[in-house]
């Protein structure tokens, strides 16, 4: 059970001895009840700001407010000193709504109840990166737009690899899954976010997603792509690449507001990363990278692979695509996080074949060269994984953190996180691939 279930528990809770007070002797007596519901209304204001909002928040919130507004004459009479416990058949009877309203709330708490953080097999260890440190001033006031996190495991971190993850969407002020699940597995982990704009941050997202209601297609969170926001971000990668980087296999991993950002950071610092990871939704537009710099493979609603492209260069073997896209269709299914270190495990022996028969990338024409410089940088493959709309791929944790907002935009609840578990998975079989 979550700390927000259980502040929403404790809002409705108090509000109990109010709806009943009309149908029992002894609450009539107690003439300080009126109190109650402006105490719960503190506590569900508190909730709010402290553990940010989701929609069963606001509906909360807005019940809450409902009864307040039906105990206003008695609080009055409260500090008046006179006796409150009268009820009229009309009082009566809306408390036997609000009653009604009330049990649905109990029911709504906990069918729309916000999935358990991710928990992992190792401790991790979390670190905030300064990202202004010995900079001169113009970039320190661009950087305040991202902040960053160091995520390593407990004793057992690889020093030889660095994983940057730009995911987390609205930040939540601990890492995020992808990070959280690739820290655990061994990788030194550099988890880079936006900065709440508003005390409450999940608001940034809840205005984005009010441009896509009523949508046919296209319906994904608009892109990072302002040219302040796009320096601040090249910045703080390189930042991060100048002080953990050095000596190391780097990657990148990147969905939802921050794929066009990651594009436009490849394109003008070519080999920067040993390999990009974009994970996308169906609806939303591809990388500019020319086809035979990188592989797409398509997932089912379950994440497992129905269909790959991968593309090599010119007068390469095609061979090795079938291979990596034959293991990805048996492999890339949703799990937990116990599941998706299983499912990893049994891939490592195909993904050595696979490594061993790669074409290799410095084989780039002229021609993809002047398309997109990029693409053609040597030792720079780039790896897109397409989900269908359904998966809300790009929507941060919303299905596992506002599951009513998920059912809304037509998905459903991330039981245990596992779309998040099988991106992590498809991503370490793609590194185990290089």
């Amino acid at each position: 059970m979550t700390d927000l279930l259980l502040s929403q528990l404790l809002v409705l809770l108090i509000l109990l001895p109010v709806l009943l007070r009309p149908f029992s002797k002894n609450l009539q007596k107690g003439t300080a009840i009126p109190i109650l519901p402006f105490i719960s209304l503190f506590v569900c204001i508190c909730t709010i700001i402290g553990q940010d909002i989701v929609l069963f928040s606001a509906l909360l919130f807005l019940f809450v407010v409902i009864v307040c507004l039906s105990e206003i004459i008695r609080l009055i009479a409260f500090f008046q000193g006179v006796l409150n416990d009268f009820y009229g058949i009309a009082s009566i009877i809306f408390r036997i709504v609000l009653l009604l309203l009330f049990c649905g709330m109990v029911y709504a708490a906990f069918r729309f109840a916000p999935e358990a953080h991710t928990k992992t097999e190792h401790q991790l260890v979390v670190r905030s990166i300064d990202l202004t440190t010995d900079t001169p001033q113009r970039l320190q006031q661009k950087r305040q737009f991202f902040e960053g996190r160091l995520i390593e495991r407990q004793g057992g971190a690889d020093k030889k690899a660095l994983v940057i993850v730009t995911e987390s969407y609205p930040d939540s002020g601990y890492p995020g899954t992808i990070a959280a699940l690739l820290a655990d597995q061994g990788y030194t982990v550099a988890e880079l976010y936006t900065t709440p704009h508003r005390i409450i941050s999940r608001m940034d997202l809840y205005v984005r997603l009010f441009r896509i209601i009523g949508k046919k297609d296209a319906r994904y969170l608009a892109k990072e792509a302002e040219p302040h926001i796009s320096s601040a971000f090249s910045d703080s990668i390189e930042a991060i690449l100048n002080r953990y980087g050095s000596n190391k296999r780097l990657f990148l991993y990147t969905e939802g507001i921050y794929t066009a950002l990651a594009e436009h950071f490849c394109a003008a610092h070519q080999g920067a990363f040993t390999g990009v990871f974009f994970n996308l939704s169906a609806e939303e537009p591809l990388p500019a990278i020319p086809e035979e710099r990188m592989q797409t493979v398509y997932t089912d609603a379950d994440g497992g692979a129905i269909n790959s492209a991968a593309y090599s260069p010119a007068g390469t073997d095609t061979t090795t695509s079938g291979a990596v896209s034959s293991t990805a269709a048996g492999s890339e299914s949703g799990g937990t996080a116990e599941q998706y270190t299983d499912a990893v495990s049994t891939q490592n022996i195909q993904m050595d074949l696979d490594a061993a028969a790669k074409p290799n990338p410095a084989a780039d024409t002229h021609s993809a060269a002047e398309a997109n410089p990029a693409a053609a940088a040597p030792g720079l493959p780039f790896y897109c994984r397409v989900c269908p709309y359904r998966l809300l791929t790009g929507f941060g944790s919303l299905r596992a953190d506002d599951v009513l907002a998920a059912e809304l935009l037509g998905s459903g609840r991330s039981i245990g996180r596992k779309d998040k578990a099988a991106a992590a998975a498809a991503f370490q079989r793609y590194v185990l691939s290089l």
